[in-house]
Formats: structure tokens, C-alpha cells, sequence
């Protein structure tokens, strides 16, 4: 939500639930759709405007952190206003955007109503009486709005691993490394010795080929993996973009290893999908957050890889760092979605005091 802070001080960010009245949302129906995809309603005229194009544009960018191959922040599909029906109605994330000749605005205006059609449901309009602004706004701020869906699909994803807990690994995750953590129920815990876990999330899913890109149909595994390890701090250098890397790379090298004999988990630094970093204030503690790559390595005949994200939290009162990372591997699919999985997992620890 970095950019919505900055923004909120130029534009009218209005929020209500259900309808407007809170008291009602117990009877709404259910929100349906995929995670990650947006109903816009725009008219004619604008969806074949600039505005149109540059709506478009925001929308298939690229989401954060290194990915093998491109894939756009949200998926989107679009309709005129005037053929909402009950079903679109119920799509989970609904952007709408409009000018609106019936007011005079000093700025362009965005309302956020959660829970407007239905439950666990964001329904957001914009809309100005200047279409010159509202196109501005789109080019310059869109970033507010992106924020908006971002945060609310994260939350999403935490509300059903929160009623789908695994509670043994989270048991572990107290008792070895002092937090908690909500993964989902269908985990299961790979390895656990003094200092480090690993816990898998495994499941299928299926893809229809298409001769015409020669993509392939089947049945596919997908795994998500967490990986938690800790380590005394001794040292200002073990918290530091290098530092936090160099102990990555010796905790996976001994503890993840790879089909292949001899391989091991390890990570991509080719200069064109290198990591990113970033230190950031998780919850109160000083935390240092990695996006990038993984890979085997340590053979030749070793593959596979994917992107990971990876938290290292600095307990100074125990003078303590923990680290949990999260990892994707699907080659078949997209990642956008996993990837965002493993953020709620992330973004649901708790240092136990």
C-alpha cells in the first residue's frame, strides 16, 4: 500500500460495505471468479479511448519480483455497465470506470465498496467529470488501484488458510522458531532438525493443450514449499542484502536437496533475473524481504526452478534471525497466482514475544 498513502492526499478514496449497510452483507451471496482477475466495466466510448489503452496497459504489466516469463499483474475481462447481470455481478474484483456528467469534480474521485454485490467482494469506481483527469489519473496513479486489489486478494487468501490452518506445522513454527504462521491444512512437513524445516504443499491441476502454441494437456503437479531456518546474530553483515543471500545459499545447499544425486536447491543470480531486495518494517521488526529465482544445481543433469519470496526477521531481543522462504515450482503454469499464495502465507507470521 506504499503508493495509496502518497496518493490519498490528492484524490477522494471513499469506502463503504455492502450496499451501505454492513448489516446485510450476512445475506449476500457469495463472490465467485478466479483470484487475480478484475471485471471492468467501461462504455464504448471510453474502453476505445486512451483511457481504454492505458487502463489496458496498467493492467498487463508485470507483477513484483523476477519471473521466467511474462505474466500480467491481473487478468481482466470487460463489460459495457448496461450488461451487468446477476452473475457478473458476483465476480470477485469489479474495477469501474466513468465519467460522470452529472457532477462537478475538483479530483478525480475513488470509491472502494467491499462486499457491494456480494461477500469477500471489492468493487471499485473511478470517475471524474473531466476525461482528460480521469486519464491522467489512470497514467499517473494507477498504482493506488493496484494496491487496492493486491491487498484485498492477499487478505482473501489469509482469511481461508485462517479457517484451513495447519495446525501442526504452525505448533512446530512456535515451538522451533518462535512465530506462528497460517499455512494451509493439506501441507506436510518434508523435514525438521535444530535450526530448519521444510514443509511441501503438493496438488494438481489440470491443462487443456493447444496444438496451435503446441502446449501440452495433462495432469500437472504443482509444489509450494516453506522453508524456515534461524540463526544467533552475531553480526551487522548477516543482515544486509549479501548477508541475508550468503546464509541462503549455504542452508540450501546442505538442506534441499534435488532429485538428481549431488543437485541442491540454490539461486539464480544470471544478471537478468538476479533477486531483489529490500529491508521493511514487518509488524515491528526490522525485516529484509527477497524476490527472485530458484534453481538446482550442483549437477549438470539437474532442472527445475521457479521464483520464491523470502522473509528474514530481525528478533533483536532474542538476538535472533528468521528466515522463511516460499517457493513455487510449476512449470506449466503461470505463477502470478502461487506466488501471491505464498505472500498470505508470508504476510501471516507472528514473532511470538
Amino acid at each position: 500500500m506504499r503508493s495509496l498513502l502518497i496518493a490519498l492526499t490528492t484524490l477522494l478514496l471513499v469506502s463503504c460495505g455492502g450496499n451501505g449497510n454492513s448489516k446485510d452483507d450476512q445475506f449476500l451471496p457469495d463472490a465467485n471468479g478466479r483470484h487475480g482477475e478484475i471485471l471492468l466495466l467501461l462504455d464504448d466510448n471510453l474502453w476505445n479511448s486512451r483511457v481504454g489503452e492505458i487502463l489496458e496497459s496498467n493492467l498487463n504489466k508485470h507483477p513484483e519480483g523476477p519471473y521466467l516469463r511474462p505474466e500480467p499483474m491481473f487478468n481482466y475481462f470487460r463489460k459495457k455497465p448496461d450488461d451487468l447481470n446477476h452473475m457478473n455481478k458476483l465476480n470477485r474484483n469489479i474495477l469501474k470506470v466513468m465519467v460522470d456528467h452529472d457532477s462537478t469534480y475538483a479530483t478525480t474521485a475513488v470509491l472502494e465498496r467491499p462486499n457491494y454485490y456480494a461477500k469477500n467482494q471489492l468493487f471499485v469506481i473511478i470517475k471524474d467529470s473531466d476525461v482528460n483527469r480521469l486519464y491522467e489519473f489512470l497514467l499517473n496513479d494507477f498504482d493506488v488501484i493496484a494496491d487496492l486489489f493486491n491487498d484485498f486478494e492477499l487478505k482473501q487468501y489469509m482469511r481461508y488458510y485462517k479457517e484451513e490452518i495447519n495446525d501442526n506445522v504452525n505448533e512446530m513454527a512456535q515451538k522451533r522458531f518462535g512465530i506462528s504462521i497460517t499455512i494451509p491444512s493439506e501441507s506436510t512437513l518434508e523435514k525438521e532438525k535444530d535450526g530448519f524445516a521444510w514443509v511441501k504443499r503438493e496438488r494438481s491441476q489440470n491443462l487443456i493443450g493447444n496444438q496451435a502454441n503446441k502446449t501440452e494437456g495433462g495432469t500437472f503437479w504443482i509444489q509450494q514449499g516453506i522453508l524456515f531456518w534461524s540463526q544467533k546474530y552475531d553480526s551487522a553483515s548477516q543482515f544486509t542484502f549479501d548477508g541475508v543471500l550468503q546464509s541462503r545459499d549455504t542452508v540450501l545447499k546442505y538442506n534441499v536437496p534435488g532429485k538428481v544425486k549431488g543437485s541442491y536447491m540454490a539461486t539464480e543470480y544470471d544478471p537478468g533475473y538476479k533477486p531483489e531486495g529490500r529491508e521493511f518494517d514487518f509488524k515491528g521488526y526490522p525485516t529484509y524481504e527477497v524476490r527472485g529465482l530458484w534453481k538446482h544445481a550442483g549437477h549438470r543433469g539437474a532442472f527445475g526452478g521457479g521464483p520464491f519470496v523470502q522473509y528474514t526477521i530481525h528478533n533483536k531481543a532474542k538476538k535472533e534471525l528468521i528466515t522463511v522462504c516460499g517457493y513455487v515450482y510449476a512449470p506449466k503454469f503461470d505463477k502470478r497466482e502461487y506466488i501471491r499464495e505464498i505472500d498470505a502465507m508470508l504476510q501471516s507470521i507472528e514473532v511470538i514475544k
